[in-house]
C-alpha cells in the first residue's frame, strides 16, 4: 500500500467511526446511495475498506462499466459476510467495484476482501465469484458464472479503449466478452462456437443436430446464449 493509500484508507475510517450509525444515504438513483443494513462499526469497516475513487477518463467517450453508468442494487459477500442492499458500478475496464459513500464520494471496494456479488440487469440474474490472482486455470479477477451444472460457463466482462486521436475524434471504450467452459475438472477458453466443439467431450452430430434444430444463435456478445446447449449437454451426459 503506497503513501496515498494509505491515507485514503485512515480517512475512510475515520469518516465511518464518525458517521457509524449514521452512514445514512438516500437510496434513491438521483444520488446513487443506500441505506446500508450493518449491524455493527467492523462490519462497516469491512465494506467500507478500500481507496476513494475518481473517473480518470472523463474524455473518453462511452463508459467503462458493465451495462450502464447508473448504480444498480446488488448484494456483495465479503470474507463470507454478506451486505445487501448496496448500490454499485462495476468498473469493467479496471476490474473493480464501485459503491457511494458519503462525504467521500465514491469507493473502490478491497478485491482481496471480496468473495462474490450479485444483481439484476434487465430481469436477467448475475452472479460474480472473485477467482484469486495465481489461478491455473483463469486470470484472477471477477467471473460471472453464467450456468452451472456438469458443465459450467463462466463470461468475463472488459473492456479496452479505442484510439482515435489520430482521427480527430475522442478515444472511447469498446467492450469484450470472454467465455470459459469448465468440464470435468478441467478450463477452456472459448473464442467462439469452433472452439466449443473442438473442447467438449460430447457426441458432435448431436450437438450440431441440435442446434440446427432449435435454431439457436451462439455469441460471446450474449454468454446466456449458451444455456441452451449447455443443458443440452448436460442430458447427454445422464
Amino acid at each position: 500500500m503506497n503513501r496515498n493509500d494509505y491515507l485514503a484508507f485512515i480517512i475512510i475510517n475515520l469518516l465511518i467511526l464518525n458517521i457509524i450509525p449514521g452512514i445514512c444515504h438516500s437510496n434513491t438513483k438521483s444520488s446513487g446511495t443506500v441505506i446500508l443494513k450493518q449491524d455493527t462499526i467492523n462490519e462497516n469497516q469491512m465494506l467500507y475498506n478500500g481507496r476513494i475513487w475518481w473517473n480518470q477518463f472523463p474524455l473518453i467517450k462511452e463508459n467503462q462499466f458493465l451495462f450502464t453508468k447508473e448504480f444498480l442494487p446488488a448484494s456483495i459477500t465479503m470474507r463470507g459476510k454478506t451486505f445487501s442492499d448496496v448500490w454499485i458500478k462495476y468498473d469493467i475496464f479496471k476490474d473493480e467495484i464501485i459503491t457511494p459513500f458519503a462525504p467521500a464520494g465514491m469507493l473502490q471496494l478491497n478485491k482481496q476482501m471480496v468473495d462474490s456479488f450479485s444483481l439484476i440487469f434487465q430481469n436477467k440474474n448475475y452472479h460474480f465469484i472473485r477467482i484469486p490472482d495465481g489461478n491455473t486455470a483463469f486470470p484472477g479477477g471477477y467471473y460471472n458464472v453464467v450456468y452451472k451444472g456438469k458443465t459450467t460457463l463462466y463470461a468475463r466482462y472488459s473492456k479496452k479503449i479505442e484510439k482515435l486521436a489520430d482521427k480527430e475524434e475522442f478515444d472511447k471504450f469498446y467492450q469484450i466478452n470472454r467465455i470459459y467452459i469448465e468440464q470435468e475438472g478441467k478450463v477452456f477458453n472459448i473464442p467462439g462456437k469452433k472452439d466449443l466443439f473442438r473442447v467438449l467431450n460430447v457426441p458432435k452430430k448431436e450437438v450440431r443436430q441440435f442446434m440446427r434444430e432449435s435454431n439457436k444463435r451462439i455469441s460471446n456478445d450474449d454468454p446466456f446464449s449458451y444455456i441452451p446447449l449447455l443443458i443440452f449437454i448436460d442430458d447427454l451426459k445422464e
